[in-house]
């Protein structure tokens, strides 16, 4: 399995942007885009038929994989953009864990046009929400139905992850609990939101709760819910009373997991795409339960408690250039390693292959006039007191 690497020297290369049609696939990603025919009926049971686009990756090989499906939130000002969603790092996440990967953007968004709108919900004082979500699911399960056919996907074991609208369509699927998926994820999942004209107070919060209550009823796959202090879209009190009615209703309370982060930038509603480094880790033990094998730096390692992981403050260090590739290096994936020298002059890192420790000690030896030794292997601090030599 193809691992997705970045190395440096002070130095991150930034990968460029690819968009459909205009510039190239990726290729590393196997990166493929498929119109998908689909057929909806929106809250005013008008029926809407219209293809979907698809983009689908996934990693060198046979296979069969499990495959991700990603959903796509709703934007409250302009649907059209972007015209076909990729999620390119949330993609090589998967990608890196053995997973084919699609990504459809639903009808009502970006390539299909924006009218008839098939997930409108209605006015804010009149939400219809369930149908809505219906609508999502609906389109999702087509793309289900479709990928279980493909020879490289493994139909037993899918993942379903959403941001936002997508997040509620992920717990809308877990709820009808299709054939082979086996778990659901979601991202500062709800509804009716609009953080300028009403911020922390989306529309009819409690027909969403009531709605989360009926899907607790019937699932019976594994979720995952993420939600962070500051969502500016539904605020920090209303997803734990929607979450509390789900498990309140649920046979089996154990399958679902709430869990609440901190305050994330100026809105805690775009953790999904702003936040990797702080989610995969809480998305990794998550999954690892389900079965799903995570990457790791083959060895044994211990966790010396030398530092927080996440405070580059900490590292033993004379350049502040250091620090800042350190922040860079917390953004990679697994495996990884962080290697300094014992005089906190010189550095090396890499991040999303197997032999990361050793492209990093490579690196750091290079340069440095003293023994070079790991401060991170993987999400662990490994440094120790005692490999500080002078500074």
């Amino acid at each position: 399995m193809k691992r997705y690497a970045l190395i440096g020297v002070f130095m991150l290369a930034a990968s460029s942007g690819i968009v459909w049609a205009e510039e190239q696939l990726s290729t590393a990603l196997n990166e493929s885009v498929i119109k998908l025919p689909t057929t909806v009926s929106n809250i005013f049971n008008q029926v809407i038929t219209k293809d979907m686009v698809v983009t689908q990756f996934r990693p060198h090989g046979e296979g069969p994989f499990p495959i991700a499906i990603l959903l796509h939130g709703r934007s409250y000002k302009d649907r059209s953009k972007p015209g076909r969603e990729r999620f390119l790092q949330a993609t090589k996440y998967f990608v890196n864990r053995g997973f084919a990967v699609w990504v459809p953007t639903r009808l009502g968004y970006g390539e299909s046009g924006t009218e008839p709108d098939p997930e409108y919900s209605g006015t804010c004082s009149g939400k219809k929400y369930i149908p809505a979500y219906e609508v999502a699911a609906s389109s999702t399960l087509d793309v289900i139905a479709y990928a279980k056919q493909q020879s490289y996907v493994d139909p037993a074991r899918i993942v379903v992850l959403g941001q936002s609208y997508g997040g509620t369509t992920a717990i809308t699927l877990a709820a009808k609990n299709p054939s082979g998926l086996i778990a659901a994820i979601n991202f500062a999942g709800g509804g009716g939101g609009n953080p300028e004209t009403q911020p922390n107070e989306p529309c009819r919060p409690d027909l969403l709760k009531e709605m989360f209550g009926l899907y607790g009823k019937t699932a019976k796959v594994p979720s995952l819910w993420i939600y962070t202090e500051n969502d500016k879209y539904f605020g920090s009190v209303y997803p734990k009373q929607w979450f509390a009615e789900f498990q309140k209703q649920s046979p089996d309370r154990q399958l679902a997991e709430y869990r609440a982060m901190p305050a994330f930038s100026d809105n805690g509603h775009f953790f999904f795409s702003r936040g990797f480094s702080i989610w995969r880790p809480v998305v990794d033990e998550f999954l690892r339960r389900q079965g799903v094998p995570i990457p790791h730096t083959p060895g044994s390692f211990q966790d010396t408690g030398f530092a927080n992981i996440y405070e580059p403050a900490s590292l033993p260090v004379n350049k502040a250039e250091i620090r800042e590739h350190y922040v860079k290096f917390l953004e990679l994936d697994l495996p990884r390693a962080f290697v300094m020298d014992a005089a906190g002059e010189f550095a090396g890192y890499a991040g999303g292959m197997p032999d990361a420790l050793e492209k990093a000690m490579a690196i750091c030896k290079k340069r440095a006039q003293k023994e070079c030794l790991a401060y991170v292997v993987d999400d662990k601090v490994v440094w120790k007191k005692t490999n500080i030599s002078e500074l």
